[in-house]
C-alpha cells in the first residue's frame, strides 16, 4: 500500500491510510564521550548521553520553565515556586543579570528580590532543581543584555570574547555567582544540577571553553553545561551541549504587516532543531552547513516559547492553543527537554542610575516596557493563571510518569510531510518508536490561519513484528487537535495495544496501578486488546469488548481491565474539560488525581485552592479520603469537596480628570522601528485616578485591578512613582496590588494612557487592531474593574 492510500467506502465516506515504516529506527546512541556528568551525595548522579540526560544511567525527561527572581519580589518566591511545581515543571531555569547585582562597579547587590542564594534555595525546599543562566552576557530583553554600562566603558567593543580585561571581570562576577550558589551545588546535595554559559554566542566556541573553565575555577562544578544552540552556533565539541528553542510569534522582526511567517515551523514536525528566528535581530547569519555535529548531543531546549512578550513595533496575543501544539511538536520531533521561556512573567527592578529594559537608546534593536515582563507567560507578572498553564500540565504529567519511556524512543517521520510552511492540507504527524511500540503524535493546530480538519484518517504502523492499523474505523482529526496515542503501551502487564486516547499518567494504589488517560481533539476514546480481555466498571457492571476493542468508557469512572492470565490494571478516562481541570500530587499518604478549576498547590500536607470566582471553590479527588466532617460527596470514583461561601465585590471608584494631547507623530528609531514614547509624552496624556477603599485588599490573597482599553501605552503610578506599564495588544491590563500596599490604599493609582495613531508602523493582530473609522487616532478606556482571588486551605480532610 503506497505512503498515503485513499479508499473509497460502501458508505460513501473516503479514508486515508497515513503510513509509515518503523522496521528499522535509528537506536545508535553514544555516552561517556560528553564532559560532564556528576553525582550527589545522596549518590544519584545526572549526566548525559547523546539521545537524553540520565539519572543513575536511566533515561530522564525533565520539564524546564523560566522564572527571573530578580523581576520577582522575594517574598512571592516560594507561593510561585509551588505553582510551577504543580504545573509540571521540575527545574527552574533564571537568568542572573550583571546589571542587577553590579549596576555601580564594585557596588554588588544580592539582597531582597536580587538574592539569588535565596531563591535557589526556595527552589530546594520546594522540591525543585534549579538552573542558573549565568552569562556574563543574558540578554532577556535586558539593558545591554545585562552587562552593567560600566563594564562597557571600560571595555569597548572587546567584550563577549577571550579578551583583557574583559576576562577579569567575567572572574570576578563568576567568583561573586559561585558564593551565592556555595553549598547549593548538586555535589554539595543542592538543587543546582547545572549552568548556561554566555546566550546566543554563535561564533565563540573558544570563548565558551573559556567561559567553562572560570566557572569551574570559581567552584561552579555541576553535572551538566549548556549553551545555546541556535544560529547555528559553533560548538566546543563534547565541553557544552547546544539547547535550542522555538516561539509561535517574535516580538523583534522587523515586518509589522503580518505575524512571523517563520514561526509556522513551529507546528510542524520536522527533525531540524535550528531555528533561525531567535535572535535575528542580534545575530549575524551563518551558513547553515553540515548539522551533523549535533547528532553527539540530545536534543534539549531552552526556549520554548511559553508566550511572547511585546516590543513598541510588535506586539502579539498568545493564545493558550499557540503554546501548547508546539510541545507536541517537539516532543514528536524528538525533543527530551522542554524547556520554556518564559514560564513565569516578571517585572523589571528599578534601576539606580537607568532604566533596565532593553531599548533603541542603548543601541539595540527594540523598545520593550520599561517595567512590565509579563511575556503573556503560563504564570503572568503577578502571577496569574493563564490557559496554557493548563494544556501544558496535561502532557507534564505524562511526562513525570513515563518520560523515561518515551527518551529513548526515536523520532520518526512518515515520507509525506508538509511540502512548505503554506501548507495546510497534508497531515501533520510522527511518531517516537523502537520499532515495537511507541507513540503518535499529531498536530492540527497552527496560529492565526488554522488547519482544516483532516477527515477519514487511519494510520498504518509497519513495525518490526506485525503491521498495526489503528483505530479501528476513520476518524476525523479536528481543527485544532493537537495530541498523541499510544501503542504497544504496558498497563502494568496488560498489553494495550493502541489508544486513541492520550495518556495522563498512573497513579500507584495499594492493589496496583490506575493509568488515566484523556479525551482530545474530539476523537472517540478506543482502546484495543488481545482477544480475552474483560473489562467492568466500579459499580461491577460487564462492558463489551469486541474484537479486542473497548469503547464507551464512562468518564470520571475508572474500569478494571483483566485478561486470560489473570493479569488486572485500572483504566481511568477523562473528558476534554476534566483534562484541563487535572492535577496529580503525592499527598495525604498517596498518589492522587485532582479535577479543579481553581488553581492549586501542594503545600506539605496543605491543599490551597486560588479562586477569583466562588465557583472555582471546588475540587474532585481519586482515590477518595477519610471524610470526618462528610462533607465530601462521589461522583464517580471521584470525591467531591466544595466549600459555599459568601462573596464580595472589590469596589474601586474612578475618575478621568485629563484628556490625551493629540498624539505625536510616532518616529522610526535608530534600528529601524517604531521608537516608544520618552517619558514628557505621559505629561499630555489621558489620566485617570482609580482610589480604593482601606478595606479593599482584607480577605484576599491578591487583587487585581483589571483595565479594558484601546489606545497605545499606558502607565500606572503610585503616589508619583512608576510601578508598572502595558504596550497595548488587545489583552486586558492586569495589575496585582498586594505588592504596594499600603501605598496604594493610601494613594491611590493615577493611570495615563497615550492615543494609538492609525498610522503609527506597529504590529497588532487583526483582531485587536481598533477599527479607526476615519479617525487620526484611537483611546478608549472602556472599563475598570477590580477583581479578588481568594486563598482557601484544605488539610486533614476539612476546609482550614
Amino acid at each position: 500500500m503506497p505512503e498515503d492510500a485513499e479508499l473509497s467506502l460502501e458508505s460513501g465516506r473516503s479514508t486515508v491510510i497515513h503510513s509509515i515504516d518503523l522496521t528499522h529506527p535509528d537506536l545508535s546512541m553514544r555516552s561517556g564521550h560528553l564532559k560532564m556528568g556528576g553525582m550527589n551525595p545522596q549518590g544519584i548522579e545526572i549526566s548525559a548521553t547523546s539521545r537524553f540526560l540520565t539519572i543513575n544511567g536511566r533515561p530522564w525527561l525533565p520539564v524546564m520553565g523560566e522564572f527571573h527572581f530578580s523581576r520577582y519580589p522575594q517574598e512571592g518566591w516560594r507561593t510561585e515556586l509551588l505553582k510551577m511545581k504543580a504545573g509540571g515543571i521540575g527545574i527552574v531555569a533564571t537568568y542572573i543579570f550583571w546589571i542587577h547585582h553590579e549596576e555601580a562597579e564594585g557596588e554588588w547587590d544580592w539582597s531582597g528580590q536580587r538574592d539569588l542564594r535565596r531563591f535557589v534555595m526556595e527552589c530546594g525546599d520546594a522540591g525543585l532543581l534549579a538552573y542558573p543562566r549565568i552569562g556574563p552576557w543574558a540578554h532577556g530583553e535586558c539593558r545591554n543584555g545585562g552587562f552593567p554600562d560600566w563594564l562597557l566603558k571600560k571595555c569597548g567593543g572587546a567584550v563577549r570574547q577571550d579578551a583583557e580585561p574583559y576576562l577579569s571581570y567575567v572572574r570576578r562576577l563568576y567568583t561573586q555567582i559561585a558564593r551565592q550558589l556555595e553549598g547549593l551545588l548538586w555535589k554539595d546535595g543542592g538543587a543546582v544540577i547545572g549552568v548556561q554559559l554566555e546566550n546566543e554566542l554563535i561564533h565563540g566556541a573558544d570563548h565558551i571553553r573559556t567561559l567553562k573553565r572560570l566557572a569551574q575555577e570559581a567552584g561552579m562544578e555541576v553535572p551538566l553545561y549548556t549553551m545555546t544552540g541556535w544560529g547555528p552556533a559553533e560548538v566546543p565539541q563534547d565541553e557544552v551541549i547546544p539547547l535550542f528553542g522555538g516561539y509561535p510569534d517574535a516580538f523583534w522582526v522587523r515586518q509589522v504587516e503580518d505575524w512571523a511567517r517563520e514561526c509556522r515551523r513551529q507546528y510542524v514536525f520536522s527533525p531540524g532543531r535550528n531555528d533561525d528566528l531567535i535572535g535575528e535581530d542580534l545575530l549575524p547569519r551563518r551558513e547553515v552547513g553540515d548539522l551533523s555535529y549535533l547528532e553527539r548531543y540530545p536534543y534539549l531546549t531552552c526556549e520554548l516559547g511559553g508566550g511572547m512578550q511585546v516590543s513598541y513595533h510588535r506586539r502579539p496575543f498568545i493564545a493558550p492553543d499557540d503554546v501548547a501544539a508546539p510541545l507536541i511538536t517537539k516532543l514528536g520531533s524528538g525533543s527530551n527537554l522542554p524547556g520554556y521561556y518564559m514560564y513565569h512573567g516578571g517585572t523589571n527592578p528599578a534601576g539606580k542610575y537607568t532604566t533596565l529594559q532593553e531599548s533603541q537608546a542603548t543601541g539595540y534593536p527594540n523598545d520593550l516596557p520599561v517595567l512590565s515582563y509579563d511575556f503573556q507567560a503560563p504564570l503572568g507578572e503577578f502571577g496569574q493563571i493563564r490557559g496554557q498553564y493548563h494544556a501544558l500540565r496535561l502532557v507534564h504529567l505524562f511526562l513525570q510518569d513515563f518520560g523515561e519511556d518515551l527518551a529513548p524512543l526515536p523520532a520518526n517521520f512518515p515520507e509525506r510531510l508538509p511540502s512548505s510552511l503554506d501548507d495546510c492540507e497534508t497531515l501533520r504527524w510522527a511518531v517516537r518508536s523502537d520499532g515495537r511500540r511507541g507513540l503518535i503524535f499529531f498536530n492540527n493546530y497552527q496560529r492565526v490561519e488554522g488547519l482544516p480538519d483532516k477527515p477519514g484518517v487511519q494510520i498504518l504502523l509497519r513495525l518490526k513484528e506485525e503491521n498495526l492499523i489503528l483505530p479501528s474505523e476513520p476518524v476525523t482529526i479536528r481543527q485544532g487537535a493537537a495530541m498523541f496515542w499510544p501503542f504497544h503501551f504496558d498497563l502494568d502487564g496488560i498489553q494495550l495495544k493502541y489508544a486513541t486516547a492520550q495518556p495522563v499518567c498512573r497513579l500507584k494504589m495499594e492493589d496496583g496501578y490506575c493509568f488515566v488517560f484523556a479525551r482530545r481533539g474530539g476523537v472517540e476514546a478506543e482502546f484495543a486488546f488481545s482477544d480475552g480481555v474483560k473489562a467492568r466498571t466500579a459499580a461491577g457492571v460487564e462492558l463489551t469488548v469486541r474484537g479486542g476493542c473497548l469503547r464507551g468508557l464512562p468518564p470520571g469512572e475508572w474500569v478494571l481491565i483483566r485478561d486470560e492470565r489473570g493479569q488486572s490494571a485500572r483504566i481511568l478516562l477523562l473528558d476534554e474539560e476534566q483534562a484541563l481541570h487535572c492535577w496529580k500530587a503525592r499527598i495525604w499518604g498517596a498518589e492522587r488525581l485532582f479535577l479543579s478549576p481553581a488553581g492549586l498547590i501542594f503545600d506539605g500536607e496543605e491543599l490551597r485552592l486560588h479562586a477569583r470566582t466562588p465557583e472555582e471553590l471546588t475540587f474532585a479527588v481519586f482515590p477518595p479520603i477519610p471524610d470526618p466532617s462528610g462533607q465530601g460527596g462521589m461522583e464517580g470514583c471521584f470525591q467531591r469537596f466544595t466549600l459555599r461561601q459568601s462573596w464580595r465585590n472589590v469596589e474601586v471608584a474612578c475618575r478621568r480628570v485629563r484628556l490625551a494631547a493629540p498624539a505625536r507623530a510616532v518616529p522610526v528609531g535608530p534600528a529601524g522601528v517604531a521608537q516608544a514614547s520618552e517619558d514628557e509624552a505621559f505629561d499630555r496624556g489621558e489620566v485617570w485616578e482609580v482610589t480604593l477603599p482601606e478595606e479593599a485588599l482584607e480577605g484576599w490573597r491578591e487583587v487585581y485591578l483589571r483595565v479594558d482599553y484601546v489606545g497605545d501605552v499606558a502607565r500606572a503610578y503610585v503616589n508619583g512613582r512608576l510601578v508598572v506599564d502595558h504596550f497595548y495588544n488587545g489583552q486586558v491590563w492586569e495589575i496585582g496590588l498586594r505588592r504596594f500596599a499600603p501605598e496604594v490604599l493610601k494613594h491611590g493609582l493615577r493611570l495615563v494612557f497615550l492615543p494609538l495613531r492609525a498610522d503609527a508602523p506597529i504590529y497588532l493582530a487583526p483582531e485587536h487592531r481598533p477599527n479607526f473609522e476615519g479617525r487620526s487616532e484611537v483611546l478608549e478606556v472602556r472599563r475598570i474593574t477590580a477583581q479578588g482571588e481568594v486563598e482557601k486551605v484544605f488539610q486533614a480532610g476539612v476546609w482550614a
